[in-house]
């Protein structure tokens, strides 16, 4: 993504490739069976992808700070949330809109790098193509098997309406709505998160490791992000910072669910100490990279520890109705 258009063009084939890997996952685990480690990676995996993916739209100048932030505080914010409900044995529930919100953000990245580097004439050829093309594959799929995809249309119509403003206004407008659009899809699909534990708030039922989990959610990415809009700090560090710990939160449901997880203290000590670093390397350039990689190699020790704590329950088959993953 750093290597210029050529870069951007390769970036875009592995992107792609990236992407369809999730139908083989799906169709391993309905023709083998799942694991609660498989599980857990599934929704970790497409989480980390968006990390990868958008945390360079800052350095290219495709996206602001605060879009970026927006999109990826929800992912935090939402993995907290899971934590309460696992906490509980409360099963999440993974609504239609969570799918739906998934697909966006990893076709909606593809389309955002398309809409950069394709030709304007060869771009309308692109929107249609992606308008019409998932509903000919998802007939195709209906005649051969009798399964419907009715996902494919809602993509269909949603690329379809790209074509308006892009015939009138041109790529930079269209990709400022389609970036606005993945946004607020991201956040639509969280509230069936965030209602059900406001009610939890005004009951009294929300406690100490609920909001620790929380706070960190919402002030760890905030900080990360403000970090990587900054050109002279390293931006390898914090992308990799972010992602593991996006790796940590995704762990921390499954133990959870086996009443295994980190007490307040450790997860608050852990998030304080990658935070505090990371505002450091801000405001101490000299010691910047010094500074990330202590935030960085801070993470990496978390998710070690975290993983081995878990290691007793990765091949074991999903139990009952208390699900550990799914797309949220």
């Amino acid at each position: 993504m750093y290597g210029g258009t050529t870069g951007l063009w390769v970036a875009l084939v592995f992107m792609t490739l990236l992407g369809c890997t999730d139908f083989i996952d799906g169709w391993l685990a309905r023709k083998y069976g799942s694991t609660e480690l498989g599980r857990l990676m599934d929704p970790l995996a497409d989480k980390v992808f968006v990390v990868v993916i958008f945390m360079p739209f800052i350095d290219l100048g495709w996206l602001t700070g605060w879009q970026v932030g927006l999109l990826l505080s929800r992912e935090f914010v939402v993995t907290a949330l899971r934590s309460t409900y696992e906490r509980r044995h409360i099963p999440p529930r993974t609504s239609f809109l969570a799918k739906v919100k998934a697909w966006a953000q990893m076709a909606g990245c593809g389309v955002l790098f398309m809409l950069r580097v394709v030709p304007p004439r060869a771009m309308v050829i692109v929107i249609i193509v992606g308008a019409l093309l998932p509903v000919v594959m998802t007939l195709v799929r209906y005649l051969v098997t009798g399964y419907f995809w009715r996902v494919s249309f809602i993509f269909a119509g949603w690329v379809l309406a790209l074509l308006l403003p892009y015939l009138i206004f041109g790529p930079e407008v269209t990709f400022q709505i389609l970036a606005i659009s993945v946004i607020a899809i991201t956040w639509l699909s969280a509230w069936g998160y965030i209602a059900p534990v406001l009610r939890m708030v005004f009951d009294g039922k929300f406690d100490r490791g609920d909001w620790v989990r929380l706070a960190g959610s919402i002030a760890l990415p905030v900080v990360l992000v403000v970090a990587q809009a900054r050109p002279d700090l390293t931006a390898w560090i914090i992308i990799l910072t972010m992602c593991l710990e996006m790796a940590i939160g995704g762990l921390d449901n499954l133990l959870c669910v086996h009443n295994a997880e980190s007490s307040a203290l450790l997860w608050g000590l852990r998030v304080g100490v990658v935070t505090l670093l990371a505002a450091l390397a801000l405001y101490l350039p000299a010691y910047s990279t010094a500074l990330l990689l202590g935030a960085c190699a801070t993470s990496l020790f978390g998710t070690a520890m975290t993983f081995y704590r878990g290691r007793r329950y990765y091949m074991e088959e999903p139990k009952g109705k208390t699900r550990t993953t799914g797309d949220d």
